[in-house]
């Protein structure tokens, strides 16, 4: 049958009309005005409410079944826009400006005014950086990333020092015992073994005895001593040489027992501060080779690593180059590599002889790929021995320390924005509150300090990696990037979010976290916009991808840590080509601060109690003839409002950013203690290089 003929015979048997009139709209009446009640008491405004409540009752029941169904259909249009409206970025047709919307939050006039101005303006603050994300728009900012790193990395390396005690404790424990049975081998005389062994116990005993080892473990001509150096580690209250250390010296004047008060992530654990407070004691207590009962100290317990390199011990005391970097101090393990076994020099034929080529063997440079020189002899090189010192443990000098000690090798005083300008930030050069750029630049050209190139990046430590990461806050903006993005106001906030940064991970390495409480899912909130950064989140990734390769624990939030870098990653670039977004991308930017909050160890249903632990404290640097410390710190995290253009508007969004502190003091704090001074009338002002972009 033709087409026109079948649908013919559809239309007769249907009784449809191809020209059917339209279907006239329903008409609705009026339902009845709610009252004015204004003027009214309190009878009369019942009253009033009584009557609105039977006349619209009425009117419901006036309607007929078509009226009702056109009623509904208006109502879910109705609630159908108010939604959009509530979980949507704002179109032009909207009727949206950001002052109404800012004062709908109650901001104040002075934030007000900074917005005006800048783009972007600082708000109160919240206990966890993930609080401003819970509503929207939002504006994904790097500070909530960085912070989400430090909170996982600290829970994760905490697990890790926490396995490191028991490692630490059989390791110095083999290493005496190896040494034990060497001694009984000599072919000298225990008399003159018997100094060199003793000091070696003090060194080792007072930290052996604070990972769990008995006393009796030692010999009983040095437990009384030990015993001693142990009660005064713990009480972590005197600058003062013990006496089997000999006169205090220009180069070790004392023991500064106040160092060994635990801070950061040992403090709140008794296992980890008393592995603080053993590591610590290794870190500064000398072995030094001018000196002989010491120079036969650590050729001595060189011997004992020697004699076991095999049982991987030697490795243990380098467990930490994966984090730092090669250690530039002089260590037992390197002390193992330069002796090569102590009790085996048999052309010493006198004990004298053996000391001599001990010496000689401590002095020689051990280069890489095996190859070794002796020093010439000359008196520079005898100058340079008698400064030669081990220790048991290093401490590693990162490149901000470098920073630190060249700037005070010039006289000049440390500060953190040296650490900003060292990462390229041109505003912290036109910043600086104690030299001039051009003596920066002399200190750094001095310490031949530079931050590592980006093709040296796979060959970096996992804090120097870190580095770069912050160093791209620095990054030059995309041209398709807000114009606020080049003003002096996020010049600074980039400053900020680096130094924050770069302070909280000063504070989980500390020596070298927290609780899993529970969080709110999803809210119903508008999408937002990400920081516009993308070779900050392109680093960030690749961090991530290295630290979840490092550890084994915290797996499923390194893996929920590295999705959402990447998913970062690739929004930026989509974003700054003005491109919307996509359902399943809204609903990224409303999951956000739930994402963020499982990655730092909230889950469920808690996010109406989140801790307030969030303030960090580290010690950066140490003025000795002042006795005081530089303290680089953050506070509680602080919302960010942004004005990000969008649609040919100004939408307000907001986010969250580690505030940063930095000030001299005398005393070294744990997170409580600095907290504790934070909502105190002492606290110090942030620095004055931020001060003008902060509402009072």
């Amino acid at each position: 049958m033709a087409p026109r003929r079948l649908l013919l015979l559809l239309v007769f048997v249907c009784g449809v009309s191809l020209h059917a009139e339209p279907t006239p709209p329903v008409t609705i009446p009026p339902e009845p005005q709610r009252p004015e009640t204004n003027n009214l008491n309190h009878d009369h405004t019942n009253a009033a409410w009584d009557k609105w409540q039977a006349d619209y009752t009425a009117w419901r029941d006036s309607l007929t079944p078509e009226q009702k169904a056109e009623l509904k259909r208006r109502t879910d249009r109705l609630e159908s826009e108010k939604r959009r409206k509530a979980t949507s970025l704002p179109l032009p047709t909207d009727g949206y400006t950001w002052q109404q919307a800012a004062h709908q939050q109650k901001l104040n006039d002075e934030t007000i005014a900074l917005l005006s101005r800048d783009k972007i303006a600082y708000g109160p603050a919240v206990k966890q950086s993930f609080d401003p994300y819970l509503h929207g728009p939002v504006f994904i900012t790097s500070d909530s990333l960085l912070n989400a790193f430090q909170v996982l990395f600290e829970s994760t390396f905490r697990h890790y020092e926490l396995r490191q005690i028991t490692e630490l404790r059989k390791s110095l424990e083999s290493i005496l015992t190896q040494e034990r049975e060497n001694l009984a081998k000599s072919p000298f005389p225990p008399t003159d073994m018997a100094p060199g062994w003793r000091q070696a116990q003090l060194v080792l005993g007072p930290a052996l005895s604070l990972l769990g080892t008995p006393v009796e473990f030692f010999d009983p001509d040095a437990r009384d001593e030990i015993q001693a150096q142990v009660n005064k580690i713990k009480a972590a209250a005197v600058v003062e040489q013990p006496a089997w250390l000999g006169e205090p010296t220009s180069e070790l004047p004392a023991i500064d027992y106040r160092r060994c008060k635990p801070v950061g992530i040992y403090a709140d654990d008794e296992k980890l501060s008393d592995y603080f407070r053993a590591v610590r004691w290794l870190q500064m207590i000398p072995f030094r080779v001018d000196r002989d009962d010491e120079l036969v100290a650590i050729g001595l317990l060189s011997d004992g690593l020697h004699m076991l390199n095999g049982s991987g011990i030697k490795d243990s005391f380098r467990s930490y180059n994966f984090l730092l970097g090669q250690s530039r101090g002089l260590d037992l393990a390197e002390a193992a590599d330069r002796f090569q076994g102590f009790n085996l020099y048999r052309t010493a034929k006198t004990w004298p002889e053996r000391l001599q080529k001990g010496k000689m063997y401590a002095t020689r440079e051990v280069h890489l790929h095996g190859k070794r020189s002796n020093p010439s002899g000359s008196d520079v090189d005898k100058k340079r021995n008698a400064a030669i010192q081990f220790t048991i443990l290093p401490e590693y000098i990162v490149s901000d320390t470098q920073l630190f000690q060249a700037l005070a090798d010039k006289n000049l005083e440390p500060e953190g924005l040296a650490v900003a300008a060292l990462l390229g930030s041109d505003f912290a050069c036109t910043h600086f509150s104690h030299f001039t750029s051009e003596q920066f630049e002399t200190a750094l050209t001095a310490g031949d300090i530079r931050p590592a190139k980006n093709h040296e990046r796979d060959m970096l430590s996992l804090y120097d990696e870190y580095l770069g990461v912050l160093q791209a806050e620095f990054s030059s903006p995309d041209n398709d990037a807000p114009a606020f993005m080049r003003s002096e106001a996020w010049q600074a906030k980039s400053c900020q979010a680096a130094l924050s940064g770069w302070a909280q991970m000063r504070h989980a390495l500390t020596l070298h976290a927290r609780y899993s409480v529970v969080y709110l899912g999803l809210t119903f909130t508008p999408p937002g916009f990400v920081e516009p950064n993308a070779e900050f989140f392109a680093r960030m990734a690749d961090l991530v991808e290295h630290a979840r390769r490092l550890f084994d624990t915290d797996r499923d939030r390194w893996d929920a840590l590295a999705g959402l870098t990447r998913k970062l990653e690739t929004l930026v670039q989509k974003q700054l080509r003005q491109k919307p977004w996509t359902q399943d991308e809204e609903d990224f930017f409303r999951a956000y601060g739930a994402r963020l909050g499982h990655i730092m160890g909230y889950e469920n249903d808690s996010y109406e109690s989140p801790q307030d632990d969030a303030p960090r404290w580290a010690e950066v640097h140490r003025n000795l003839p002042q006795d005081s410390s530089l303290a680089a710190c953050v506070g509680r995290p602080r919302i960010i409002y942004v004005l990000y253009p969008w649609n040919g508007m100004e939408v307000l969004c907001q986010g969250s950013v580690m505030p940063y502190y930095e000030y001299h003091s005398r005393e070294r704090l744990t997170d409580t203690e600095w907290k504790q001074l934070l909502d105190s009338p002492q606290a110090p002002a942030q620095p004055d290089w931020l001060q003008p972009y902060l509402a009072k």
